[in-house]
């Protein structure tokens, strides 16, 4: 797991131009709002791992990891949807993005990345902070 969790943050920050490599951050919770940092930012969190075996000695581990897609809250929609006047990305860009590159770059030792949900937007908040924050979760599949 924290081989994957390692690989996963360094795809992002290479792969994802829009998000400063500090940004891209293991968390402990998927609405854990950091005390520092800019946005847009993407937590990681572990998820489970589901080991299955079959004859002849064959297993499967399918490992979870969860995204916690994050923008500052803006205005009207653009937190969501974005805003090409601003430049502004929205979670929903965001949650493409990822799972596109996710997908189509496995890190070492994975055979197979698939998206399993992208959740509802919602809103956290601080004293000073408000963000909208996406949930992604995807499952790595590595065959033995």
């Amino acid at each position: 797991m924290k081989q994957l969790i390692e690989s996963t943050r360094a795809t992002i920050r290479t792969g994802i131009g829009y998000i400063k490599d500090r940004d891209v951050f293991v968390t402990e919770d998927l609405r854990l709002i950091r005390n520092s940092g800019s946005y847009p930012a993407i937590g990681i969190k572990d998820g489970g791992i589901n080991f299955a075996f079959e004859s002849g000695d064959q297993g499967d581990e399918s490992l979870q990891l969860s995204f916690s897609l994050q923008v500052k809250l803006a205005k009207s929609e653009a937190s969501i949807m974005g805003d090409d006047s601003t430049g502004s990305i929205g979670v929903l860009d965001m949650a493409k993005d990822v799972i596109a590159l996710l997908v189509d770059t496995l890190p070492a030792g994975i055979d197979l990345a698939l998206p399993v949900s992208v959740g509802e937007s919602e809103i956290l908040s601080t004293d000073n902070l408000d963000i909208v924050m996406l949930p992604v979760v995807m499952k790595f599949e590595r065959y033995s």
